[in-house]
């Protein structure tokens, strides 16, 4: 026992050791204050130091050096700098530097302010699509057509962004979409953002998702079903859903929001001609918004004037059965367009587990020639019923649809989101007895699940009916139509 015993001398070199560790721990964090140090102003350095005898008691306080080795003996037991203990600096620390946010399964690194951010976002949607029951079967009487009765799958979108917040109103957003074997650019913008009395304003620079209805300014990564109805696919400028122009967006504190988009450009072309010009603009009011009810009324619109000499004719084409199958579409005639009008309204709402939406969109198209001009109607109407009971996702900022929350992710052992969804749609391009234009619609049932935030499979049937007027498809067919969804987005 008295071999095992430490005599004085051990317990002075183990307390010059821990001292020596100490003053490292130390060094290192004088290293990262004097970092975080405003310009002209000197690292802080401890100053009010106690000593080893003060802290320890007499009876067994071992026989150490005195002065600056005592004072490092110590150092952990000690108010450091006149600004707490240790721990109070390593927290300090810790919330001066970069912070890391992993909650919607990509990093998004921001300053410890929230003042600059930086983050990345994506979406992977691969779809399988199948149809059956038409009558172009690419065979007999129908040979000259091909078939419209085809299976097959395809990346729907395949996205990767990066966005951020340069110095709290500065935001930007770069995103690309590597699907059909192509780059293609999407949202590619600056903006800048500015807090007033009634709500927020931001203003937009580039190319920007258009607001352009209900299922139109939703995400594809929270529409109800695979594809947008006729409203949002075929009341649309020629430009597309990526315009590029200048945005105003205000987003009322009382459940409103209103945009108008100028635009002189598109992500796409070979810059050999003059882009179109575009003016366009939406708004959507919640006069009812509470945490199990909600009701959304909205109106949309927009101008559009044809650039240039057109050397082929225009000629819309709507997507009536799902994304993958070209040869199933409804689609008007032929027409040389000079400028386009558009108009059209909102209605949904939301109680409990049941959601609604309804829209309705206008078009016309006044051609080069007088005479040749021509308008059509679009409608949609969709219901929906959560199975498990969550309330569907919906923003009242934006009036849009969005994800909603899961109470039981199966990655936490639950069962998930499951929402039974069903759609009627149509669309008309034969409005003008001098226009001949296609006509059809679609009936839709689909079951979503979302297995959490991050991962959704869809799956939807629809049985449709198509007439057009032209040539290959120029006469009504009827058929059904299976599509199907696995979607991951970060």
């Amino acid at each position: 026992m008295a071999q095992s015993t430490p005599s004085n001398a051990d317990l002075a070199n183990l307390v010059q050791q821990q001292a020596q560790q100490i003053q490292r721990l130390k060094n290192r964090i004088d290293a990262l204050e004097s970092q975080n140090n405003q310009p002209g102003q000197q690292p802080r350095t401890g100053s009010n130091a106690t000593t080893a005898s003060s802290r320890a008691p007499r009876q067994t306080q071992p026989s150490v050096p005195s002065g600056r080795a005592a004072e490092k003996a110590t150092y952990a037991n000690r108010q450091g700098q006149g600004n707490g203990p240790l721990e109070k600096r390593v927290s300090k620390l810790e919330d001066d530097h970069v912070k890391i946010d992993w909650s919607d399964g990509a990093p998004e690194f921001s300053s410890a302010d929230g003042a600059y951010t930086f983050g990345i976002g994506g979406r992977v949607q691969y779809d399988f699509s199948s149809t059956f029951d038409s009558r172009y079967d690419g065979e007999g009487r129908y040979a000259d057509a091909n078939s419209r009765n085809i299976t097959g799958s395809e990346f729907r979108r395949l996205r990767l962004d990066a966005h951020g917040q340069l110095d709290n109103w500065i935001l930007y957003k770069l995103e690309l979409d590597f699907a059909n074997d192509s780059v293609g650019l999407r949202d590619a913008y600056l903006s800048a953002a500015k807090d007033f009395q009634l709500g927020k304003g931001v203003v937009y620079l580039g190319s920007k998702f258009a607001d352009r209805g209900l299922d139109g300014r939703t995400s594809s990564k929270w529409t109800w079903f695979t594809e947008r109805n006729t409203v949002a696919n075929g009341i649309q400028p020629d430009s597309g859903a990526y315009m590029t122009g200048i945005t105003g967006e205000f987003y009322g504190k009382n459940d409103w929001h209103a945009s108008l988009s100028v635009n002189k450009g598109s992500n796409t072309g070979d810059n050999s001609d003059s882009n179109n010009f575009t003016v366009l603009s939406r708004a959507h009011w919640n006069p009812v918004a509470t945490d199990n009810m909600i009701l959304h009324v909205g109106a949309n619109g927009f101008y559009e004037n044809f650039e240039g000499d057109n050397t082929t004719d225009y000629r819309p084409a709507v997507t009536i059965g799902g994304h993958y199958n070209d040869n199933l579409r409804i689609r008007s005639a032929a027409i040389d367009p000079s400028t386009s009008t558009a108009f059209g309204f909102e209605l949904a709402g939301l109680a409990g587990p049941f959601a609604a939406g309804a829209e309705w969109g206008h078009r016309s198209l006044f051609g080069r020639n007088d005479t040749d001009n021509m308008d059509y109607d679009a409608y949609s109407a969709q219901v929906g019923y959560a199975l498990t009971g969550e309330q569907f996702g919906y923003s009242t900022k934006q009036g849009v649809w969005t994800r909603p929350k899961i109470a039981d992710p199966v990655t936490q052992g639950g069962i998930g989101d499951w929402e039974l969804v069903a759609r009627y749609e149509a669309i008309d391009f034969e409005n003008s007895n001098a226009f001949e234009g296609g006509t059809g619609h679609g009936t839709s049932v689909g079951l979503n699940w979302y297995l959490n935030k991050y991962t959704r499979m869809l799956f939807d049937y629809t049985n449709w009916q198509t007439n057009n007027r032209s040539t290959p498809y120029a006469m009504p067919d009827d058929g059904n139509s299976i599509n199907a969804r696995a979607q991951v987005v970060f």
